[in-house]
């Protein structure tokens, strides 16, 4: 991957829409772009003035098609998104123009941006670290406006703050340790060996802290699942199409109406929920029932929070004490549906049978409880999660592995200066640790991992 070529690629979705983006990055934007564009009013482009929007036409320099009528506009290093020169035009959202504008950018020069390069060279030009340059990508897929909130911040800089702020620590008594070591018969003010064991202390604190964000980020991130469950007709269909507000699984009277599974996600109280329709768990009539029920297990056993559903029209089976029995200890809510029925559940039976347990009484079918059980569902999720309100961050896979290895190497100083080992041993752990945060920011991070990260991104991003 050539940093000094110019690139080239659609920042917008091919297809029907109002506007279609095509980006160009480098050295040669601005000569690519003086060929192909005509300004509407016949005057010449002022191209040594930068965030200026020219109204006019893209036009083959060849056999001189006009190609679409687009807005274009000229950035000028440094502060533009790549640190480079960028031309962006607007053109109409069709295919066709978008296509053909791009081609020309081809045909005089420009490459075709793999994913995620223009972001990438943002951080290679230093308008950005890696962490940065991750949250990029944290706000183009977020599912929720707290997502987007906290994918922001990332954005901002507040995660790679926190790194900046621990290896200023660390530096410091790498600094102190390493000047003892280089110095021993000079009379140097350095704190004593117990002020140190609490720095490193205190240093774990704050790792051990963002470890525990990146724990529990997921969820805003990825979303949680819930699994409804239930004997056939107890009308857990009903109930997802009452979440999702929409018609999503076939309704009927008919017991065994869903065969298989269907997920569809919805927003939470802030976070997405992947919700889970099931087949209905009771005796398999035939090989289809059989896989549906087995699908039903499988998706229980993957699921964050189980909806237990059962019909309080009807009193409690064999079947519904039996789902009580293989769902105990698990994360669950047990759901009393049909509540506008008649009803002829035993509920002093089932207080019996599950006394710790969280029961609501909804209709799916009128939407009765259905905010009760978003808000205890919630609730539920939520209770183990200690995001700081001030300055949530999502911290993903690969960084929470880098936080704990970090973690690893300043556990090891901190047994060497318990044990007295000398501080030479004492200085390589805690200089491994800083190699490790430095691979968060991208100060230490090899080409593998970059292109590891930035394949994940859209082309033109």
């Amino acid at each position: 991957m050539d940093q000094e070529d110019t690139i080239i690629a659609p920042a917008t979705p091919i297809g029907q829409s109002g506007i279609g983006i095509v980006r160009m990055s480098g050295r040669r934007s601005f000569s690519i772009a003086k060929k192909i564009f005509r300004s509407s009013n016949g005057s010449r482009v002022n191209w040594s003035s930068t965030f200026r929007t020219h109204h006019g036409w893209i036009v083959d320099p060849e056999n001189k098609e006009t190609v679409d009528e687009v807005l274009l506009t000229i950035m000028h290093s440094p502060k533009t998104y790549t640190r480079e020169d960028i031309v962006e035009i607007n053109c109409h959202g069709g295919s066709i123009p978008l296509r053909k504008t791009l081609e020309l950018g081809l045909k005089l020069g420009a490459r075709l941006a793999k994913p995620g390069e223009f972001t990438r060279r943002a951080f290679l030009n230093g308008r950005i670290d890696l962490a940065q340059a991750e949250s990029v990508l944290d706000v183009v897929q977020a599912k929720t406006d707290k997502g987007l909130m906290i994918a922001v911040n990332g954005l901002k800089g507040k995660f790679s703050q926190k790194i900046y702020s621990l290896k200023e620590e660390m530096v410091d008594l790498v600094s102190c340790l390493e000047a003892e070591i280089e110095f021993p018969d000079e009379e140097i003010d350095s704190p004593s060996r117990t002020a140190k064991k609490k720095q490193l202390k205190r240093i774990l604190t704050k790792l051990d802290s963002l470890i525990e964000m990146g724990e529990t980020a997921r969820i805003y991130r990825e979303g949680l699942k819930a699994v409804i469950i239930g004997r056939p007709n107890v009308g857990k269909s009903s109930l997802l199409n009452a979440l999702l507000d929409r018609e999503r699984a076939i309704v009927s009277c008919i017991p065994g109406t869903t065969r298989d599974t269907i997920e569809e996600s919805i927003n939470m109280k802030g976070f997405p929920l992947c919700i889970i329709d099931t087949a209905g768990l009771g005796k398999a009539k035939n090989v289809v029932d059989q896989e549906g029920i087995k699908r039903a297990h499988s998706s229980m056993d993957q699921a964050d929070i189980i909806f237990l559903m059962v019909d309080g029209s009807l009193p409690l089976t064999e079947e519904d004490e039996l789902l009580f029995q293989k769902t105990r200890g698990k994360n669950r809510l047990i759901l009393v549906n049909k509540i506008d029925l008649s009803q002829r559940i035993d509920r002093q039976k089932m207080k019996t049978l599950m006394p710790q347990d969280v029961i609501i009484e909804i209709s799916a079918t009128r939407g009765t409880n259905l905010e009760k059980l978003k808000e205890v569902t919630s609730e539920l999720i939520l209770k183990e999660i200690v995001l700081s309100p001030s300055s949530p961050l999502l911290i993903n896979v690969r960084q929470k592995n880098v936080l704990e290895q970090a973690k690893k190497s300043l556990l090891r100083a901190l047994e060497a200066s318990r044990e007295g080992i000398p501080e030479e041993m004492l200085v390589l752990d805690l200089k491994e640790g800083l190699n490790s945060l430095g691979e968060i920011t991208g100060e230490t991070t090899g080409e593998d991992i970059l292109d590891r990260i930035f394949s994940n991104f859209c082309i033109g991003k």
